[in-house]
């Protein structure tokens, strides 16, 4: 059975190297796949390797066991998100739109790469690793906006908490199809308005219009 990985993106990479990584990256594909698809929790090595097509020992060969894919694919997801993230926000010294943007771009590329939204929801409930990234990546850009003054909040782990749950649940809405892509600023307008600003500057920076990460 091969592989059931809508975007076989670890795959695409290593596709010029070796078989050895070649073999990596499919297991690591299809641990998205079906981490995505079941959780954490219920996934198994006997799943990843049927779904990559692969026997039990060849899994064996590349990681030590569902811990191991586990943190590796997940810090991958969430470096990759980050990177295209903050890419897409250079230049950008203004913490009202980094925080707009960020968002918006970040609930764009999960909804549209849904193997790696579903694999990053599911991990920020459960890998603590995942959820430091997280935290970190916020927590930068909550205390610019109160050093130039736009927000008006203490930027506190709750208050980081409550960023990340909006984010998260307009992306489960998404990736579920309740909603559409206009979920991205529905949400940042929600953080903003959460973080002081006022109304209609909130909505202004929530719904300009800006050039949607490419997920090709």
């Amino acid at each position: 059975m091969g592989a059931d990985v809508s975007d076989k993106l670890f795959a695409i990479e290593a596709s010029n190297l070796g078989k050895s990584e070649r073999t990596r990256a499919q297991l690591m594909d299809a641990a998205i796949a079906v981490f995505a698809r079941v959780g954490f929790e219920a996934a198994s090595v006997n799943e990843i390797t049927r779904t990559a097509g692969v026997a039990n020992g060849t899994f064996y060969s590349h990681f030590k066991d569902k811990e191991d894919i586990t943190s590796v694919v997940t810090a991958r997801v969430a470096t990759d998100i980050a990177r295209q993230l903050e890419a897409d926000m250079t230049g950008i010294e203004n913490a009202v739109e980094r925080v707009a943007r960020g968002t918006r771009q970040f609930i764009h590329v999960g909804s549209e790469r849904m193997n790696w939204g579903w694999t990053f929801f599911r991990a920020y409930q459960s890998v603590p690793e995942l959820r430091r990234q997280v935290t970190e990546f916020l927590r930068r850009d909550l205390e610019l906006g109160v050093r130039q003054g736009v927000f008006s909040v203490t930027v506190d782990s709750l208050l980081i908490d409550s960023m990340g749950g909006i984010s998260n649940a307009f992306l489960l809405a998404r990736l579920r199809g309740e909603i559409g892509e206009e979920g991205g600023s529905r949400a940042a307008e929600y953080q903003l308005r959460m973080l002081g600003v006022p109304p209609d500057q909130a909505k202004t920076a929530a719904w300009k219009t800006i050039k949607m990460v490419s997920t090709d």
